[in-house]
């Protein structure tokens, strides 16, 4: 009897560890590396205007972003997509890229996503499609992006997180996850979605020591202040390098002991053969 209730502890111990660490988990953003390159599902969807179709005819062979929100979120959903329609504006050069917006709460209709596309002023723009999918192929394609949502019952209310996806292909190449969009995250987004080669990427208003700064408006490139920090090795060689030839120098005469041409001793100028030694008393010329 005490090792069956022994064995009934610790099994409630190893549960409520795994929900703990299922919680836990909750609070780190998805692990882009695990889903780059996944496939996109090709779910069937139904737009806002009531037209049925799927992921790639949104597409239309273009790249496509992906965010997933529900219309009755009190929190981060709406935020959300405001920041990305504004950092979509900010673009000068708005690349060819397809932007879906679904619904992953079963509740939503075509008729709620179209309010939400007019709320954000999307309503009108043919680049964004809102739409509904069956609840089972939203939770596949929510998996192979990293989305997850769990319902709370006290609150109403759906946790998850802000997150877009951008595809190419049919497969993920980037999870750009956060409550806002700026236009620069999204700039860059864009043209690594277009196919364009991203050498970093830069965490706004942590990166201290950039060299240069793009301005997604313009499209120009600007040199930053921490490039002066490249000219500090080349200043300190060069500075270094005259010390130590001046200091040689100084040594070298040093070592002579005499300055040729002049007797110390005598207090005054002496004439000197060429191999340095004193030309004789008969032969000196007065000053």
């Amino acid at each position: 009897m005490r090792a069956l209730t022994g064995l009934i502890a610790a099994l409630a111990v190893i549960s409520g560890a795994t929900v703990a660490g299922a919680a836990a988990d909750r609070d780190i953003p998805p692990d882009e590396d695990r889903f780059l390159n996944a496939p996109l599902p090709n779910i069937a969807i139904t737009t806002a205007a009531g037209v049925r179709t799927d992921v790639i005819g949104v597409a239309g062979g273009r790249p496509l972003l992906l965010a997933l929100v529900f219309t009755r979120c009190a929190g981060v959903c709406s935020p959300f997509l405001a920041s990305w329609r504004t950092a979509d504006a900010w673009l000068l050069k708005r690349p060819a890229i397809a932007r879906l917006v679904l619904s992953f709460d079963p509740r939503d209709t075509a008729e709620d996503m179209a309010a939400f596309a007019h709320h954000i002023g999307a309503d009108a723009d043919r680049d964004w499609t809102f739409a509904v999918a069956a609840p089972d192929d939203v939770r596949r394609l929510a998996g192979t992006v990293g989305f997850w949502y769990d319902w709370d019952e006290s609150r109403q209310q759906f946790d998850h997180p802000a997150m877009l996806a951008a595809a190419r292909g049919g497969r993920i190449i980037r999870l750009l996850v956060g409550a806002t969009v700026s236009s620069a995250r999204l700039d860059e987004l864009t043209r690594e979605a277009s196919g364009e080669f991203i050498a970093s990427y830069p965490v706004p208003g942590r990166s201290t020591f950039r060299c240069v700064q793009y301005d997604p408006r313009t499209g120009r490139v600007s040199l930053d202040w921490g490039s002066a920090l490249l000219l500090v090795p080349v200043v300190s060689i060069s500075l270094t390098t005259t010390v130590m030839f001046v200091a040689g120098a100084a040594r070298r005469r040093r070592g002579r002991g005499v300055v040729p041409g002049f007797d110390a001793g005598r207090g005054g100028r002496t004439a000197i053969n060429k191999d340095g030694t004193e030309l004789g008393a008969d032969r000196r010329t007065a000053v």
